[in-house]
């Protein structure tokens, strides 16, 4: 896949969050956050897994009919069968990142700009985190700029996630884990149109997420955070 050195700073979320959960909290509150690596009983209902790999497959297959409507080579750069030993791997890297962007940051971030501002705010950071290893890969700025709206829309769909999962960390880590399957098996996705269509698509379904989020038992959901206590590992403002 051409990933460049500095891709390996997936390691980096964990460490950090180790590093000031230890400050604070000690051994035991390590120890509770990297539990909630494997903590999939926490989500309730076990659909939501089934959500967080189906949200990212619904915007890749979106893109391939496109570009089999329009006539693109469809080709798949890798064999299909090879998409769950790419999810195996994906989940291990997901893993340390979202320790610390979900296991660690998302509760203070919730309590102090709620839900929506948390989401974009943490996307953002997210994306602009990535910037080194995406120019040291030779993409382009418009590349850049369609994949930068698809990761803060996701990271838009993983806070609404951890809003329905009681905080799954596991939840977050299948939905990243599926990002980056489908950046591997979508054909073409190094060209500036591919990241730009599946980086609109994102979009559409984050903006879809947040209009559904503001009605009903929904609303409640969303806007939950502000003033919550924090769980184990969990630092608060």
């Amino acid at each position: 896949m051409r990933l460049p050195a500095s891709a390996l700073m997936f390691l980096c979320p964990a460490i950090a969050a180790v590093v000031l959960v230890h400050r604070r909290e000690g051994r035991a509150g390590v120890v509770q956050l990297l539990k909630r690596v494997g903590d999939f009983a926490r989500v309730p209902r076990k659909r939501w897994y089934a959500i967080a790999v189906a949200t990212p497959a619904a915007v890749a297959l979106a893109t391939y009919g496109g570009m089999r409507a329009a006539g693109a080579d469809s080709t798949l750069p890798m064999p299909l069968m090879t998409a769950p030993v790419l999810f195996a791997t994906f989940l291990v890297a997901a893993a340390f990142e979202e320790v610390g962007w979900t296991g660690y940051a998302t509760a203070p971030m919730l309590r102090r700009w709620g839900a929506l501002s948390a989401s974009l705010l943490l996307g953002g950071f997210w994306g602009v985190w990535h910037l080194v290893p995406l120019l040291q890969a030779h993409h382009g700025a418009l590349w850049i700029a369609g994949w930068f709206v698809g990761t803060v829309a996701a990271r838009l769909v993983m806070v609404w996630l951890y809003l329905h999962t009681g905080g799954s960390v596991p939840a977050a880590m299948c939905l990243h884990a599926m990002l980056n399957v489908y950046a591997a098996l979508i054909p073409h996705y190094d060209l500036d149109r591919t990241p730009v269509i599946t980086g609109g698509l994102t979009a559409l379904l984050a903006a879809g997420v947040v209009v559904a989020a503001r009605r009903g038992q929904g609303r409640k959901v969303w806007r939950v955070g502000r003033g919550k206590p924090s769980t184990p590992g969990e630092v608060p403002c």
